[in-house]
């Protein structure tokens, strides 16, 4: 890297240093404020995933599987997606409760590498050696893709990798070496795979492009370019073969299907009326999920009409950089190629996750244009200056007609008329750079400080309008109370903790070490958790996002070994079997006296259905000793004999109303499921807002009210489907066999292992032993040291099938 490069490289990272402290002030981010840097999935999944990997280096944790993830999951999949960027190392600096300060120092260093890189990218490959090539670098790393979606931090390593890996495709082109191409790529599909596929895809479209961009005559050598792709693609192999170290495990594990039957093209007016939103640095957060990120500063509106009007830029170039472009874009209009971008999976949000390469496309061909100002002239100023007014009229014209309202946010007339000025004063500093008018240097400068002041402006207006940063104190709020629970837990991988105040936590558990059912991962066994739905636990339901721990019968916890439950409010409406045990720091702690032991006998495996109850029957006629006559524990409300029940049927304006009086006979719960939309009101007051919603954590099966003999109770139920399931259990009768059931003590000697366990199994009769592990295809398991077929009970739980005797059992 020579002299000139090297200052550059010092000035950008310098400025990129300070808009990112001035970002953190406006924002009020510590330590210029009470927030911390964490929200939406960067809060409820990835900074939790950190702290485990601090315990993985420090403290010898598996990489392969984690008792703290659910009920026990394979982690090298969530490893292998989240967790691999080489920059992670710094965890080790950090202790958990400080880890939101490291993802804040280590998102700037990733942007400020975003920077450098495309400084690199673009001194060496256009030969620019001028100063204002830093700008170009400052818009790419504070574009609208990188500051809305720096809270997804590993995307961000293959952000900063583009243009180096770019860079080195022209290397190639120039050389034939293709060393360095396959050892970028290699590094942006192992830091995360799914970007990295990315990365490689666009890097294949673009090395196409630039090999034509280099024939100087017509006589283009169509052997010499066959034999050349030929050795890029086989570059490209190697690197996907080199990542297939974290790739294969993950297919396998995930088990995740490519969508063939996709439409080519579907236009969409609401697609096209967002696309106007992210134009503009008052771009809405709520709008850009749902668009092709596009905005990188207001210069580019400017200069990107200058390029196709520029004489001194050859029409190849903007036919093949145009065909880039329109390719990119065409997904906004083709389900097809939109899939193919994303791995020929949907994105469940953020629509256009791959649009950082189309961003990058057009600041180069804005650097293009600056880099040949000279070819440009002041009758091309002018219309450009028309081009702008013409989509700013648009934009308003939009907003009039509410086509840039969504969800509650919308453009404002203040945003537009801020994004005016800062177009007329771009407008006017670029143009004294152009035809030299006044001091050119304190011109450039100026330009400078409203390009700052321009990407501050964008990144504001994205995150006001996104999910709120939360503040330093949720994120340690919990800190005092784990630690005195964690006292008391005697086996922190199996005695199970349901932690209800943090809603979507579910992955705090490994913060803080102790295991409970709920995650909340892309690297999941979508398999086990649509059977773990059927059971009647708490799964997102459109693509198996997560599972929440607090869901299901009293018995869904007992064999997820659930020992002690944790709240902010006393329960009311208390869980069967759950007793009161301490508060500390004003949070309530329940001890479960039914919780089962990490594994247990069942007769037979049983069939899986999308009635929850009726596998909970069957397991529970199927735990334990075998019963010669098997027993009904749930039964439909109206068809109970154990409590008295009028049910009132209401149809209004396209709407059921169903009023339940109900009177226990015997101690019972009554519980719900369904799959399909309804709201429930308990005795005036409203119990479930929005079950069964795709994003709401109310669905499988859920607790109305636990009612003691002779208590009655009142609920109003309102769907417009007429099809819901409510059911009261037998709690007497449930608890007759939990206790029948511990009085053998089934497993014996168990020891814990960071990868699985060893135990003693003994029972008097054949059946199967099912650990309340959750089911995975990567496990092993042994019995007296010979290799057995792994089970899934209830499709959920890892099982065995033993013989009657004494067993040494082993998995991992």
């Amino acid at each position: 890297m020579n002299k000139n490069l090297k200052n550059k490289i010092i000035i950008a990272t310098v400025l990129g240093a300070i808009i990112y402290v001035i970002y953190l002030a406006l924002m009020k981010i510590y330590p210029f404020g009470e927030y911390s840097i964490l929200k939406c999935d960067l809060y409820q999944q990835y900074v939790n995933f950190l702290c485990y990997l601090r315990q993985i280096i420090l403290n010898g944790k598996s990489i392969l599987f984690s008792w703290n993830l659910g009920l026990g999951n394979n982690f090298f999949t969530t490893f292998a997606y989240y967790l691999m960027s080489p920059l992670n190392i710094g965890v080790v600096l950090f202790s958990p409760q400080n880890m939101d300060l490291f993802v804040e120092i280590l998102t700037g260093i990733k942007i400020i590498l975003a920077i450098d890189f495309a400084i690199i990218y673009l001194e060496k490959v256009y030969k620019y050696k001028e100063i204002e090539v830093v700008l170009f670098g400052l818009m790419y790393g504070y574009s609208s893709y990188v500051m809305c979606y720096s809270f997804h931090i590993m995307w961000l390593d293959c952000v900063y990798m583009l243009p180096l890996t770019l860079l080195f495709v022209d290397e190639y082109i120039q050389t034939k070496k293709i060393y360095k191409y396959i050892i970028a790529l290699t590094y942006s599909i192992l830091t995360n795979y799914y970007m990295g596929y990315i990365v490689a895809l666009f890097s294949g479209i673009y090395y196409i492009a630039k090999y034509f961009l280099k024939e100087k005559n017509n006589n283009f050598a169509v052997k010499e370019f066959v034999k050349n792709l030929f050795k890029f693609i086989i570059g490209i192999c190697i690197s996907f073969g080199i990542g297939m170290i974290v790739i294969l495990p993950s297919m396998i594990q995930l088990s995740s299907k490519m969508s063939a039957n996709t439409k080519i093209i579907e236009f969409s007016i609401e697609k096209i009326r967002l696309f106007i939103n992210v134009i503009f640095n008052n771009y809405v957060y709520m709008f850009t999920q749902k668009s092709c990120f596009v905005f990188s500063s207001t210069i580019c509106i400017l200069l990107l009409p200058l390029y196709y009007l520029n004489p001194k830029i050859k029409v190849r170039e903007k036919i093949v950089f145009t065909g880039i472009v329109v390719f990119l874009m065409l997904p906004i209009i083709s389900p097809f190629l939109n899939k193919m971008w994303h791995a020929f999976t949907v994105p469940n949000c953020f629509n256009y996750r791959y649009s950082f390469t189309l961003i990058f496309t057009i600041i180069v061909m804005c650097f293009r244009e600056y880099q040949n100002k000279n070819g440009t002239n002041k009758k091309n100023f002018l219309i450009s200056l028309e081009i702008f007014t013409i989509l700013t009229l648009i934009e308003y014209v939009f907003l009039k007609k509410g086509y840039l309202e969504s969800e509650g946010y919308t453009v404002s007339i203040k945003s537009i008329i801020i994004s005016c000025v800062i177009y007329i004063a771009i407008f006017i500093t670029t143009y004294c750079i152009y035809f030299n008018v006044g001091k050119k240097k304190w011109i450039k400068l100026v330009l400078i400080v409203i390009l700052v002041i321009d990407l501050m402006i964008g990144a504001k207006s994205g995150q006001n309008n996104n999910d709120k940063y939360i503040k330093r104190s949720v994120w340690i709020q919990y800190d005092n109370v784990m630690e005195y629970l964690m006292s008391k837990i005697d086996s922190p991988e199996t005695e199970r903790i349901i932690f209800m105040p943090d809603k979507y936590g579910s992955n705090m558990s490994l913060k803080y070490g102790y295991s409970n059912i709920g995650f909340f991962s892309s690297a999941r066994n979508r398999e086990t958790l649509k059977s773990m739905y059927r059971l009647g636990y708490n799964v997102q339901m459109e693509e198996q996002l997560w599972i929440t721990s607090y869901s299901g019968t009293f018995l869904n916890y007992c064999i997820a070994g659930v020992k002690y439950y944790v709240s902010r409010e006393p329960l009311n409406d208390s869980i069967y079997g759950f007793e009161f045990d301490s508060e500390y720091d004003g949070f309530y702690i329940y001890k479960n006296k039914n919780s089962f032991n990490i594994g247990y006998y069942v007769s037979k495996n049983i069939e899986e259905s999308y009635n929850p109850f009726k596998m909970q029957n069957d397991l529970l006629n199927a735990i334990g000793e075998k019963d010669l006559q098997e027993d009904i524990y749930f039964k439909k409300v109206e068809n109970s004999k154990i409590i008295n029940c009028s049910r009132k049927e209401l149809f209004d304006d396209g709407e059921y109303r169903i009023i339940y009086k109900i009177e226990a006979l015997k101690d019972c719960s009554i519980y719900v499921q369904s799959d399909y939309n309804l709201q429930i009101s308990l005795e005036g007051k409203e119990l479930f807002k929005d079950y069964s919603n795709i994003w709401s954590t109310e669905t499988g099966i859920k607790q109305i009210k636990n009612l003691k003999q002779g208590e009655k109770t009142e609920f109003i139920l309102k769907t417009k489907n007429n099809v819901e399931s409510i059911y009261v259990s037998d709690d007497c009768k449930i608890q007759e066999k939990i206790d029948k059931m511990n009085k053998t003590n089934y497993i014996s000697d168990i020891r814990i292992k960071n990868n699985g366990l060893e135990c003693i199994a003994n029972y008097k009769d054949d059946g199967l032993l099912c650990f309340s592990i959750n089911y995975d295809n990567m496990w092993r398991i042994y019995v007296d040291g010979i290799e057995k077929e792994i089970i899934p009970i209830c499709g959920a739980f890892l099982g065995v099938e033993v013989d009657k005797g004494a067993h040494k059992i082993e998995i991992k």
